[in-house]
């Protein structure tokens, strides 16, 4: 017995020294290894649904808080990036949904996943608001346009920042702005997909950006005819937020900023003019392209997450429904996420994927035609159908969201709002997408061995065998206190609380597939992946 338990020690050692973490793919810092600067300005501009208690219309702070590993425990000196833009339908938290901030729980969860492996995460606020109730189809189409428009304004705002803190600030980030990921969430998906797309005035000039009918005010209180544009660049800027600029009054504002004259007709504050703006890549997580033909070749490369079934935001093409209360409000037809990387993948922008993507996950997301047509890379589809078909919008859309139960608008979401269940999900997210902005860093010049992603997250965990077919076991370096093997649709299947190093999970009764193991020990959350067959 003596032997052989020297014997399973050295095979121990032999599989943690053969299989270092990896950085850029796997956790290589603790939480207490992550620093978080909170409500960071990275920019101001007009928000002109700033609510009547601060003044209203104005200039106000554009805020984000960044994520990553203490200098102290981390001497690396180019960092990749991911920008994480949160959902909320363009609308402030709490007018229709329980979320819409920087800090929402998905947010935060993954942003924290990213610092935990080695990137700067930067979770930001853009302008939100617009006329979503409106029964004047112009105002409401209209403002959500501009809604948009603002929102990408925003996000390169944050960008230039970035790269003015490498210019001007000695880097104090330690990133490399050559290697930034933008990372959309919802509402924050379709500025994402709009960041990477939309570069063309006459992108503006499709007939559905466009007013239906003549109107004494417009969105900006002009007049204008049908046919005009919604997006009024005079007024309002480009997409990159140059153009349409304020005119300052000298004054501040009783907040100590700029007081802007609002008899002219400029809304644009510009931020960091002359410094470039571009991503690397993009990753929509439930969110849509405004129109197909913004997408052309040279554009970033695009990965996407959806729920097939969402009622709000289309998996293929389709309209826009935006929740207001009991009531949804219809606003424009988009084209989906499987559209959006459908062509992104035949135009060659996605050819940087070059990697042969057959690992679990990835195998689950072109396994069936139904839910992915043609079968094509680099969409992972979630197939949640509702519990009742007469009802398609009371559908789980955002599996990967949970929030204070205690919050009024929760009442309108339907999700279950479990907390084990979203982080199983978004387990699910990072093992799809970590890899492939993995293999994008590769063709900047890091030397990540992006194969060894499929089956480990942490070294001092072993699992074996895998696949498996009859059990699996667990050694650990500390008692497990609970153990939890959760499905891809989120459904935990084994639940324990063993208190012991060495445990083993029966499989013989389980349905083939891929399976999270998800392992508490001593506060601390470890996943891994295991193939029942």
């Amino acid at each position: 017995m003596r032997k052989f338990l020297h014997l399973f020690i050295v095979l121990i050692l032999t599989v943690c020294v053969s299989h270092a973490q990896v950085r850029y793919l796997e956790p290589v810092f603790t939480d207490a290894q992550i620093v978080k600067m909170a409500d960071v300005n990275y920019g101001i501009n007009f928000f002109a649904y700033a609510p009547a208690s601060i003044g209203g219309p104005q200039l106000l702070p554009l805020r984000c808080d960044i994520y990553m590993p203490d200098t102290n425990a981390d001497n690396v000196a180019n960092r990749p990036v991911i920008v994480y833009l949160h959902t909320g339908s363009f609308l402030p938290k709490g007018l229709a949904s329980p979320m819409g901030e920087k800090t929402d729980s998905a947010a935060v969860e993954i942003c924290r996943r990213f610092a935990k492996m080695g990137y700067v995460a930067v979770s930001a606020t853009y302008r939100v608001g617009w006329l979503a109730n409106s029964t004047d189809l112009d105002l409401r189409r209209g403002t959500n346009l501009l809604a948009v428009y603002n929102a990408i304004q925003d996000a390169k705002t944050l960008v230039r920042f970035l790269r003015a803190s490498v210019l001007g600030q000695g880097n104090p980030f330690k990133i490399n702005t050559n290697a930034i990921t933008l990372f959309g969430q919802g509402s924050g998906g379709y500025i994402t997909l709009a960041y990477g797309t939309l570069n063309k005035y006459t992108e503006l000039q499709l007939d559905k950006f466009k007013y239906d009918n003549a109107s004494s005010t417009g969105l900006f209180g002009h007049p204008v005819q049908a046919g005009d544009m919604y997006v009024d660049t005079s007024v309002v800027g480009d997409w990159n937020g140059f153009g349409g600029k304020v005119t300052l009054t000298g004054q501040q504002t009783p907040l100590g900023l700029p007081e802007i004259d609002m008899t002219k007709r400029g809304r644009n504050f510009e931020n960091f003019p002359g410094i470039p703006s571009d991503v690397a890549m993009t990753v929509n997580l439930g969110g849509a392209l405004g129109d197909s033909t913004w997408l052309e070749a040279g554009d970033p490369p695009i990965v996407s997450v959806h729920v097939v079934q969402d009622f709000f935001a289309p998996y293929i093409s389709g309209m826009v429904n935006v929740p207001i209360g009991a009531q949804f409000f219809p606003v424009v037809e988009v084209a989906g996420s499987h559209t959006a990387v459908r062509l992104s993948n035949t135009t060659g922008n996605n050819s940087v994927f070059t990697t042969n993507w057959n690992d679990p996950i990835s195998v689950k997301a072109r396994a069936s035609a139904t839910l992915n047509p043609g079968q094509i890379h680099h969409i992972l589809p979630f197939d949640i159908p509702p519990p009742n078909p007469a009802l398609p919008f009371r559908v789980n859309s955002n599996p990967w969201d949970w929030w204070d139960p205690n919050d009024p608008q929760s009442a309108n979401e339907t999700n279950p709002n479990i907390k084990a269940q979203s982080l199983a999900y978004i387990d699910t997210v990072m093992g799809f997408v970590a890899p492939r902005i993995a293999k994008m860093l590769t063709t900047k010049g890091y030397q990540i061995p992006v194969s060894v992603a499929e089956n480990s997250i942490d070294n001092r965990i072993i699992l074996y065998p895998n696949p498996a077919s009859t059990h699996f076991s667990l050694s650990t370096y500390k008692p497990i206190e609970k153990i939890e093997l959760v499905d891809l649709t989120g459904k935990i299947v084994y639940a324990n609380t063993p208190f012991e190093s060495h445990h083993t999970v029966r499989t013989e009764h389980l349905p083939k597939g891929v399976y999270m193991v998800r392992l508490y020990i001593e506060n601390d959350l470890f996943v891994k992946k295991v193939v029942v067959r």
